[in-house]
């Protein structure tokens, strides 16, 4: 049975000597089962702005290729597929310019690629693979020394969830942000350190932990903090997969200049 959206994310059973195929817009992933190994494929997808979509198929279907990697595992109980955020923080470059003016509030809805990661059931579950499910290029973020290596990205910036087409292949952070300063605070990249934020699966999206970032004026601190709890913008949301790097608290750092140049929460 064909599964599609995100329900592909749904716990799966791969009977042996056949393969599990997942499609998504960019990338499609093959899983095949022959007594305790596992056999994994990932291929670029052209599709585009197609969904996404799981299902099993014969072996005769699952495509010749030189770069089938292979795994070792006695685990003959489900697999679980889950998305995951990038293992860099993220540099989101808005679609337009906005500027915050001072004492104003806004939030936004920003759409984080995830990654594909298949872990084995059971009591003492354990990874097999992970595999981006999108190309992200490389960037620098901050200055030469003390700067971070980043993923970076174009994106739009969401006033609405309305307007955030739920995929299977995103997750959606809501970013609420205060100017608590006397300088206007333009949006003209926004780093997030991904691997502090949890992913939940909600009844349409996918999302991660919300943020609430306080700024001070653009030779202050500006303050940082993770909601640990499920956003509250979907009914029935449960929690999907941890952080990479958990963190806790309001974390503070000096910025340097705007908001755009922060380094870490």
């Amino acid at each position: 049975m064909e599964k599609t959206g995100i329900a592909v994310w749904n716990p799966v059973e791969i009977p042996q000597k056949r393969c599990a195929m997942w499609r998504f817009p960019l990338r499609s992933i093959w899983v095949e089962r022959i007594e305790t190994e596992w056999h994994v494929l990932s291929l670029p997808e052209t599709r585009g702005n197609g969904g996404a979509s799981y299902r099993i198929v014969s072996r005769s279907q699952k495509p010749a290729s030189s770069q089938w990697r292979h795994y070792l595992h006695r685990d003959s109980r489900a697999m679980q597929p889950a998305p995951v955020l990038p293992d860099r923080p993220v540099v989101m470059r808005p679609d337009r310019a906005l500027t915050l003016l001072p004492g104003q509030s806004t939030i936004f809805f920003l759409e984080l690629p995830v990654w594909f990661r298949l872990s084995t059931g059971g009591h003492r579950p354990a990874k097999v693979f992970e595999e981006p499910l999108s190309v992200l290029s490389r960037t620098w973020f901050g200055d030469p020394v003390n700067g971070d290596l980043c993923w970076g990205l174009a994106t739009r910036l969401h006033h609405s969830i309305e307007s955030v087409e739920p995929v299977a292949d995103r997750a959606v952070c809501p970013l609420m942000i205060e100017n608590d300063s006397e300088s206007d605070l333009e949006f003209q990249k926004i780093c997030l350190h991904v691997e502090n934020l949890s992913i939940f699966r909600g009844t349409r999206h996918l999302w991660t932990n919300s943020l609430h970032a306080v700024f001070k004026g653009p030779d202050q601190a500006t303050q940082m903090e993770i909601i640990h709890t499920p956003p509250g913008f979907e009914e029935g949301m449960v929690p999907l997969s941890e952080a990479r790097l958990p963190s806790t608290g309001w974390n503070i750092r000096r910025t340097f200049g705007m908001l755009k140049y922060f380094t870490d929460f």
